[in-house]
C-alpha cells in the first residue's frame, strides 16, 4: 500500500515539476526576445500551470490526505469540488492569452466587443458553478456521481469549443501572413495545441476505465508545452533577433569565454552561429567556407573548451 501511495505522488509531482520548466523556459524565452506575444503565451502557461497545480494536482493530493484521514465520501467530493471552483477563474484566462497571443503574432487585434463578451461569459460560468457548489450540501451521493460526470463533460467541450474556435480563427489568418517561416510556426504551433487537446479529451473520456488515466491527463495537461516551447525556441532562433540589452549580456559572456579559451576570430563567428541553432551546412554557406572546414572548427573549439557536444558548448558560454 505504502509502495501504491509513492507512486501516485510521483504522478503527481513529475508533471508539476514538468510544467514549471516550460513556465521557466517560456520566461526566458520573454526576456530575451522582448515580443508582445511572447509575453501573452508566458502568462498563458502561467495561468494554466496555477489552475493544473492548485486544481488538478491540488486535488489529487487533497483526496489522498482525506481519504487516509478516512473522511466521508461526501466530504472528499465537496472539497474536490471546492479546489476546481478556486482554480476555475485561471483556467478561464489562460484560454484568452492563448488567443490574445495567437493575435499578437498575427498582427490580428481582438475586438473590444470579444474580449468583453468573453470576460462576461467567464464571470457567468464562475458564478453560477459558485451557486452549484455551494448547494452541494443538499445533495446525496448519487447526486454527486451525477455532478462528477457533469462536470468532466462540461470539460470536455469547453476545451474542444474553445481550441477549435482559436484553431479555425488562427488559420483563418495565415492567408494574410506574408512570411513563410511564420506561417509554417503558426501551422505547426496550432496543430501541436490542436493534438494537445484531442489527447487530453481522451483521456477525459477514459479517465473512469484505468486508475492510471487521471495521472496520464495531468502529465499532457502540464507537461505537454516543453514541445511546442521547444520549437518556438529553435523558431526565434534562426529568425528574430534578441533585445539589445539580452544580445550586450550575450556577447560579453561570448567575449570572455573566447578569452578564456582563447578561441579565434572565425571559430567565434562559428560559435556565434552554433549558438542560433545553425548546423553545419548552413554556418558553411553563411560564411563561404567549406563544410569540412566548419566541422574542423567544431572539433577544435570541442578540443580548446573540454566538451562534446552544442548543448554543452552553449550552456558553458551562459555561464562564462
Amino acid at each position: 500500500m505504502k509502495m501504491r501511495e509513492s507512486w501516485n505522488l510521483l504522478f503527481i509531482l513529475l508533471p508539476v515539476i514538468a510544467g514549471a520548466i516550460a513556465v521557466l523556459l517560456s520566461f526566458q524565452l520573454m526576456r530575451r526576445y522582448r515580443m508582445p506575444f511572447l509575453q501573452s503565451y508566458f502568462y498563458y502557461l502561467v495561468f494554466l500551470y496555477i489552475f493544473g497545480v492548485y486544481s488538478l494536482a491540488g486535488s489529487g493530493l487533497l483526496q489522498f490526505i482525506l481519504t487516509r484521514m478516512e473522511a466521508q465520501v461526501k466530504v472528499v467530493h465537496a472539497a474536490l469540488f471546492y479546489t476546481l471552483l478556486m482554480g476555475l477563474p485561471f483556467l478561464l484566462l489562460s484560454k484568452y492569452m492563448i488567443i490574445r497571443s495567437t493575435g499578437e503574432f498575427m498582427n490580428r487585434k481582438l475586438y473590444r466587443g470579444f474580449t468583453a463578451g468573453y470576460f462576461i461569459l467567464a464571470v457567468l460560468i464562475f458564478t453560477l458553478y459558485g451557486v452549484l457548489i455551494v448547494r452541494l450540501t443538499r445533495f446525496d451521493l448519487g447526486q454527486y456521481q451525477q455532478l462528477i460526470s457533469l462536470q468532466r463533460w462540461a470539460f470536455i467541450a469547453t476545451m474542444a469549443l474553445v481550441y477549435l474556435g482559436w484553431a479555425i480563427w488562427g488559420f483563418s489568418g495565415l492567408k494574410n501572413m506574408s512570411d513563410p517561416h511564420q506561417k509554417r510556426f503558426m501551422r505547426v504551433f496550432m496543430l501541436w495545441y490542436l493534438l494537445y487537446m484531442c489527447f487530453n479529451v481522451l483521456t477525459l473520456l477514459f479517465s473512469s476505465f484505468l486508475p492510471v488515466i487521471p495521472y496520464l491527463f495531468l502529465f499532457i495537461f502540464l507537461s505537454w508545452h516543453l514541445l511546442p516551447i521547444l520549437f518556438l525556441t529553435l523558431y526565434l532562433e534562426k529568425h528574430h533577433a534578441i533585445s539589445p540589452s539580452a544580445q550586450r549580456d550575450f556577447e560579453a559572456r561570448l567575449s570572455a569565454f573566447a578569452t578564456e579559451y582563447e578561441i579565434s576570430k572565425r571559430e567565434l563567428e562559428v560559435i556565434r552561429l552554433i549558438c542560433k541553432g545553425w548546423s553545419n551546412q548552413e554556418i558553411s554557406d553563411n560564411l563561404h567556407i567549406s563544410l569540412q572546414t566548419v566541422k574542423d572548427h567544431v572539433h577544435h573549439i570541442f578540443l580548446k573548451t573540454g566538451i562534446k557536444n552544442r548543448v554543452q558548448l552553449t550552456n558553458l558560454i551562459r555561464v562564462s
